[in-house]
C-alpha cells in the first residue's frame, strides 16, 4: 500500500465532515487538542503493535490490508447511508474531547485497521505521519466554528472511501 492511498484511505475513515457533524456545540481547542493527540497516540500504538498483533492472530500484512479495506468499506458506506451523528455534550474534565470526538467518531474501526496494516508494511514512523496528514482537515473542521458539515458532505466522503476501500482491499490481494 502507497503512502498516498494510505492517507487517503486514513482520511476517509476518519471523515472531516462525520466529525464536524459530530462536534459538541462546546467544542475548545483543548478538546480538538486532546482529541488528535488520543487518535495519534493510539494510530501509533497500533502501528508498532501490528507485527506482533499479526503474529499472534497468524494474519500475513496483506490479509491485514484486505481486512482494512472492508472495515473502511463498512465505515464509508455508513457514512453514505445513514445519517451522520448528532452532536452531543462534551463531558468535563480530563476525558473531554476524548470521549466525544475521539471515540467513536474519528478513530473508528477501520482507522484502527489501516494503522495495523500500514504499521506492518510501512512501519510506525510513516504510518503516523499518513495519520497526522489525514487528521488535518479533520482538526481544520473541528476548530472553525463556522463550518457546519452537510449530509452530502458526509456521504460525498463516504463515496470516495468505498472506492479507497475497494483499492486497499485489491492492494491486499494482489500482494497475496
Amino acid at each position: 500500500m502507497t503512502l498516498t492511498l494510505l492517507i487517503l484511505a486514513m482520511t476517509a475513515a476518519a471523515n472531516p465532515f462525520r466529525a464536524v457533524a459530530a462536534r459538541p456545540t462546546d467544542t475548545t481547542t483543548a478538546t480538538v487538542a486532546a482529541a488528535t493527540a488520543t487518535t495519534l497516540v493510539l494510530v501509533g500504538l497500533c502501528a508498532a503493535g501490528s507485527g506482533p498483533f499479526l503474529d499472534l492472530i497468524d494474519l500475513s500484512g496483506p490479509s491485514a490490508r484486505i481486512a482494512a479495506g472492508i472495515a473502511l468499506l463498512v465505515v464509508a458506506l455508513r457514512d453514505v447511508f445513514l445519517a451522520p451523528p448528532s452532536p452531543s455534550p462534551a463531558p468535563a474534565g480530563p476525558v473531554a474531547g476524548v470521549v466525544p470526538l475521539a471515540f467513536p467518531v474519528v478513530f473508528t474501526p477501520a482507522l484502527a485497521l489501516l494503522a495495523v496494516a500500514g504499521g506492518a508494511e510501512r512501519g510506525v514512523g510513516p504510518t503516523v505521519l499518513a495519520g497526522a496528514i489525514a487528521l488535518i482537515p479533520v482538526v481544520v473542521g473541528l476548530l472553525l466554528d463556522s463550518l457546519r458539515s452537510s449530509r452530502l458532505g458526509v456521504a460525498t466522503v463516504g463515496l470516495a472511501g468505498a472506492g479507497l476501500a475497494a483499492l486497499v482491499v485489491l492492494d491486499g490481494v494482489y500482494a497475496i
